[in-house]
């Protein structure tokens, strides 16, 4: 639901007010990043279930507080604030979400498990775009203000998602993988020593290699959202471009993490490296193909299509979603790739709960960036070559990473399997 609304342009609100939707994404992901890297601390501590609920009340919270915002814009304040708190819970919410999607799995699943989670997640901002645009189609053509029931609707879904949590997530102890092994939880010692090992962890050299993909890896949403949609197209067609986008993601996820990622017939190294290469290939194109309509259109925030584009009636139309639908599905194999890529590296929750955390963490410290650059008013010329040159250098650090995979087992394996029997 988060996704759909994220993906209206400007959190949902004004779409003529970027600076306050700059400063409430500013702060979301200032705390997302010091609460992810530290989330591995807080999931070994007080385990899923409790990070689950609470993170899924942070976003109900902050819905409320972006439609108040877009009512009475003296409220502003309220919806930064609880911008801050959902950069908590997400921090919270993300760690515990990808500690389990890749712990859970056994090695020849985590591809797949990481591509259900995906299709899962983006199945929200599918359902929440077509709502979006059910809700905006009739309330008539050419609104650029997002509807008070879209709010209702995503506040009450979000908060029986944080209940069926609460009620339904089992501990990682009762859960047993489908090869028939156990999860092995390590209880943390104590506050100290897990704060210790969650800084060894964002050490490691796998992670290093793999920062600049992580921190481009929700850098580009700034500019996907307030740019392709936001200023491009009215409230109604962006819903519309919310749905196709998130069901691009669907696509993408399943193709590079079940089809793809968890093929047997390949040994897991060269996974790694071709998978890299798919990824690298598409993304690139992706941002190519962006750079040629921006700037042959012109369009930026001192020029902006009057009035913005609808699906019925703009022959640009079929550019604008081609481009987008591409980023979509961009976003998709880059970040499953990602997952998976983590998951050759560790197994158990513990360590892949403090890996997952620091993903989360550096990954919201470039989406902060990208915001404060969106704050500071940078044009949407210079968001975009800044999105393609991070594009471009994530791929030799990471290829570096690929070249170590092992086909079995991840540099936490020892010690698990002498802890556990």
């Amino acid at each position: 639901m988060f996704n759909a609304l994220q993906g209206l342009g400007n959190a949902g609100g004004d779409p003529n007010n970027t600076s306050v939707a700059a400063a409430m994404n500013l702060t979301l992901y200032l705390f997302f990043a010091i609460f992810g890297v530290f989330g591995g601390f807080l999931f070994n501590v007080f385990g899923n279930k409790i990070l689950l609920s609470f993170g899924g009340i942070t976003y109900c919270f902050y819905a409320i507080s972006v439609y108040l915002w877009g009512i009475n814009e003296n409220l502003a304040p309220l919806a930064i604030v609880s911008s801050g708190l959902l950069g908590i819970g997400a921090g919270m919410f993300w760690t515990a979400q990808g500690a389990m999607t890749l712990s859970y799995a056994t090695e020849s699943q985590k591809g797949h498990f990481a591509s259900i989670f995906w299709v899962i997640f983006n199945l929200g901002g599918v359902l929440g775009g077509l709502l979006t645009f059910g809700i905006q189609s009739a309330a008539g053509d050419g609104e650029t203000s997002v509807n008070a029931s879209v709010y209702f609707t995503f506040c009450g879904l979000m908060c029986l998602g944080a209940l069926l949590a609460l009620v339904f997530v089992l501990h990682p102890t009762k859960v047993t993988r489908t090869d028939g092994t156990k999860i092995f939880f390590e209880k943390a010692v104590s506050p100290k020593v897990e704060i210790q090992n969650t800084l060894k962890a964002c050490t490691s050299k796998y992670m290093l290699l793999l920062t600049p993909l992580i921190f481009q890896s929700n850098f580009f949403y700034t500019y996907n959202f307030n740019y392709v949609n936001g200023l491009l197209c009215d409230a109604e067609t962006r819903g519309l471009n919310s749905s196709i986008f998130w069901g691009m993601q669907m696509l993408g996820a399943f193709v590079i993490g079940s089809i793809f990622l968890d093929n047997k017939y390949m040994t897991r190294r060269s996974r790694a490296i071709w998978g890299l290469v798919i990824v690298g290939i598409i993304n690139t194109g992706t941002w190519a193909y962006a750079a040629w309509y921006q700037f042959s259109s012109g369009y930026d925030k001192d020029h902006k299509p009057n009035p913005p584009m609808n699906y019925k009636v703009d022959s640009e139309y079929g550019i604008v979603i081609s481009i987008f639908m591409l980023m979509g599905l961009s976003d998709a194999l880059v970040q499953t790739y990602a997952y998976w890529i983590i998951g050759t590296v560790a197994n158990s929750p513990s360590n892949l709960a403090r890996y997952v955390g620091y993903y989360k963490g550096i990954q919201s410290l470039g989406a902060c960036i990208a915001w404060l650059i969106e704050f500071l008013d940078v044009s949407y010329q210079g968001q975009l070559i800044a999105c393609i040159v991070l594009a471009i250098l994530f791929l030799p650090f990471t290829f570096a990473v690929c070249v170590q995979v092992k086909e079995k087992g991840g540099e936490d394996d020892v010690s698990e399997k002498t802890m556990e029997y």
